[in-house]
């Protein structure tokens, strides 16, 4: 079961929003990015575009990075279109999956690589 947190009764107290210090501490964060991709180096698979204008014979090297809740995280060295449907072929089968989010990774290294982090739905076929 949720807890409802609007109403929680824990203070946090007031908050001077003009306070320099408060100010200097939220430009050093605005940068932050939290990255989700895990410490494993991950599965390598081929993918495939199999619907749209952009579907291919061929298929391209990616990392399956992740598969979890019907979601897959794949690193590739190319963007996936959005809202594409895509195979994906692993060494124990095929997974079918529609691209709802894609970015240019943004750990140390990935822009000099060309790297980009895209997560699939899950399709069953």
């Amino acid at each position: 079961m949720g807890h409802d947190k609007s109403r929680s009764s824990v203070s946090v107290g007031t908050v001077d929003w003009s306070d320099p210090r408060l100010n200097d501490l939220l430009h050093k964060v605005d940068s932050w990015n939290i990255e989700q991709r895990s410490q494993v180096s991950g599965q390598d698979v081929e993918v495939r575009l199999t619907g749209g204008w952009n579907a291919s014979p061929v298929s391209k090297p990616a990392v399956l990075m992740s598969e979890l809740d019907e979601t897959l995280v794949l690193t590739t060295r190319f963007p996936l279109p959005h809202g594409e449907e895509v195979q994906v072929t692993k060494q124990t089968g095929v997974r079918w999956g529609v691209v709802v989010q894609e970015r240019e990774g943004h750990r140390a290294g990935d822009r000099e690589q060309g790297v980009f982090v895209n997560w699939l739905r899950v399709r069953s076929r």
